[in-house]
């Protein structure tokens, strides 16, 4: 690392070392951030891989039923979207808590970059969900498996991020 980066490290370090003490002090501090980092994981990656399977059927399914899979994907997004800030929030917090600890992690680095892929993968969801509640017509058929895709890929990557998440656990 150069002399830049063991700079900010130092100053990321003084900047989080009250909130890094009272977190190491107080079991109520950290199980309340442990406990709302596992809950909103579970509620955000479980509301989207139940959907995602659903997703995955819904290619077999009647154009009215389609629709309906489409509407509800459309409102269950803001919930997975509010759970997803939630989890950043109480990641950013596990962060701030041990900063030399995690800015060299591996792991750590690994889940940030699946979840950059899952806010990725997410965008191109939305998109493609948008062109089918507007357009049912020639490109369905295209945009239905362009939706697949994006199911499979995004339980892929909530599954990715759970495993790294216990290695980042056990190797801190």
């Amino acid at each position: 690392m150069g002399l830049d980066s063991s700079v900010l490290i130092r100053d990321l370090v003084g900047l989080t070392a009250s909130w890094r003490s009272l977190y190491s002090h107080s079991a109520s501090v950290e199980t309340s951030v442990v406990g709302t980092h596992v809950l909103s994981t579970l509620v955000a990656g479980g509301l989207a891989i139940a959907h995602d399977r659903g997703t995955l059927r819904a290619g077999r399914w009647t154009p009215a039923i389609q629709e309906h899979q489409l509407a509800e994907l459309h409102m269950v997004h803001r919930t997975i979207v509010v759970a997803l800030a939630i989890c950043l929030l109480s990641g950013l917090a596990f962060f701030a808590s041990d900063v030399k600890t995690y800015i060299v992690s591996v792991p750590f680095w690994i889940k940030m970059a699946l979840i950059a892929m899952l806010l990725g993968n997410a965008l191109i969801m939305t998109a493609t969900e948008r062109d089918l509640r507007v357009d049912a017509g020639a490109g369905a058929a295209a945009a239905w498996t362009r939706i697949r895709a994006s199911s499979i890929v995004s339980a892929l990557l909530w599954l990715a991020i759970v495993f790294v998440s216990v290695v980042l656990s056990l190797s801190k």
